[in-house]
């Protein structure tokens, strides 16, 4: 969700003849993977986790929505205690707009005070499109505080036929890489996160996805798998075998790379660390105005999306 605006893929995918399941009785009939859910004190956050994970049972399935509810539940069991309830107001985790045709949930949980987790941030979006088939979209965000420079995460997956597939998977940088050059080494030559982009890269299925924004481009690491699966018409199979296979492996994998390190301390001067921490607010602000202030309107209604964003600008910029 961060750097990936998706107005060009609404706008290609509007042009689809491939229809996508919509939210009909045989879709609702089958249940999503439940995500993993804490007990004793985390009972309101359990709580707000099924309601969420009952508002994205109500979209159609998908193996990618399948594979995120997987990574959400093994990353917040990881982070266990680090996490502090949910505290999204029901309209928000759990919308759709007036026409029925478009459904969504957000979940925004903070970290404890003393935790280097500064929010998690979960979205789930599934919108019919006028011309026939649909937009599916499902992102995962770790955000960090200034306690640690280690990456954020992103995970985010955006579909637009059932065949199709945009992956961008990344530990986002929080320094700019050429003048230090010890971050590149510490988190992605050291952790081999590379070798996941290669093996992505590889299969014939999968070629470049391109923002059409510079800045956007600027804002993803040396390793990142910015990708568009395109498996050709009627082979739906294809794309599934894909995401549960190679894509799979390479998310969790990513995935406990920035689990080791996300909880590890960092010594910094106060320089560095306002410095970093103005970057990250910097980069967030630009986010929101490129990608959910100007896509979440073409998705569901202005009252709607007004609302949504407003929740998420709360997570990213504390207001």
């Amino acid at each position: 969700m961060l750097p990936a605006p998706c107005r060009p893929l609404l706008h290609r995918c509007s042009q689809q003849a491939a229809a996508v399941d919509t939210v009909g009785a045989a879709s609702r009939r089958r249940r999503h993977r439940p995500l993993c859910v804490p007990s004793g004190p985390m009972r309101a956050s359990a709580v707000a986790q099924q309601r969420r994970a009952d508002a994205v049972g109500r979209m159609p399935p998908l193996a990618h929505r399948e594979l995120m509810l997987e990574l959400a539940g093994e990353a917040e069991a990881a982070l266990g205690a680090r996490l502090l309830p949910s505290e999204v107001p029901a309209d928000v985790a759990e919308f759709r707009n007036a026409a029925g045709n478009a459904l969504g949930s957000v979940d925004v949980r903070r970290g404890v005070p003393g935790s280097s987790v500064d929010f998690t941030l979960e979205a789930w979006f599934h919108r019919q499109l006028p011309g026939g088939g649909a937009i599916d979209i499902s992102s995962l965000i770790f955000v960090l505080n200034g306690a640690t420079d280690a990456p954020h995460f992103l995970m985010e997956f955006i579909q637009g036929g059932p065949t199709s597939l945009v992956i961008l998977l990344d530990l986002l940088p929080r320094k700019d890489l050429p003048l230090h050059p010890e971050y590149i080494t510490k988190y992605y030559e050291a952790t081999g996160v590379d070798a996941h982009r290669r093996s992505i890269e590889r299969l014939p299925q999968v070629r470049p996805y391109v923002s059409p924004l510079l800045l956007v481009r600027s804002l993803w690491s040396p390793t990142a798998v910015v990708v568009d699966v395109q498996c050709g018409e009627g082979r739906e199979a294809a794309l599934e075998e894909i995401v549960q296979g190679q894509l799979a492996t390479s998310a969790k994998e990513v995935l406990g790379v920035w689990l080791e390190h996300s909880a590890a301390a960092v010594e910094m001067s106060d320089a560095e660390r306002e410095s970093m921490v103005a970057r990250d607010k910097m980069i967030s602000a630009t986010e929101l105005e490129l990608n959910l202030s100007a896509n979440l309107p073409r998705m569901f209604d202005a009252d709607i999306s007004a609302r949504v964003v407003a929740e998420i600008r709360k997570a990213f910029l504390g207001h």
